[in-house]
């Protein structure tokens, strides 16, 4: 099966907006996944359950849907290789932070009528705190859900994420975000962290 090889990770970087000359607070990249691989992914993920926040607790109030991990094994290969070519060349373009690439497994995400998970950072303490660098890809077709929106902020007005299936958004983990409650359908994403040293 074709895995839609790109010979130049950043050739359809777009979309990227940049407010300080420093540093990038997204990237987003369209046709990071065809519909076919975004299937396949989701059939990797298997069994889901009830997803939870802060080391295991369940509150539906600040997040509720269903997740489900996926490890590195020679099934994945291709996945993580894809995911890591491009993460690498959005890093070196953008964000230059200082990465050692996966340390825990992808997660994916699924949301139904209702379900959210309201603002909120990747890193934090105990094992989150050496996340750097967060990506989400769209698996779902936008056509087969409303609502569900990924936002992200850093002066308290939200901007809305791509959602085409298949795009990418990678963010810096002090970021804060949220997708908001889905009105209809089934919203699935692919949701992981590259690690490395703790920010100072």
């Amino acid at each position: 099966m074709t895995e839609g090889k790109v010979s130049d990770p950043t050739q359809d970087l777009r979309d990227s907006f940049v407010p300080h000359d420093e540093w990038a607070t997204f990237v987003g990249i369209k046709r990071v996944f065809t519909p076919d691989q975004c299937a396949r992914i989701v059939a990797l993920g298997g069994e889901t359950k009830r997803a939870t926040i802060d080391g295991g607790r369940i509150e539906p109030r600040r997040r509720d849907g269903r997740v489900a991990w996926i490890g590195q094994s020679e099934e994945t290969s291709w996945l993580f290789e894809q995911l890591r070519k491009r993460l690498d060349a959005v890093n070196n373009r953008f964000f230059h932070l200082k990465l050692a690439g996966f340390t825990e497994p992808l997660q994916l995400g699924c949301y139904g009528p209702e379900d959210h998970y309201g603002w909120h950072l990747d890193i934090g303490r105990g094992e989150n705190r050496i996340r750097k660098l967060s990506f989400v890809v769209q698996l779902s077709d936008p056509e087969d859900y409303d609502g569900g929106v990924l936002q992200i902020t850093t002066d308290g007005r939200p901007t809305a994420m791509l959602h085409e299936q298949g795009a990418m958004i990678a963010f810096p983990a002090f970021i804060l975000h949220r997708v908001t409650p889905v009105m209809r359908g089934l919203r699935r994403s692919l949701v992981g962290w590259i690690g490395g040293p703790p920010f100072a």
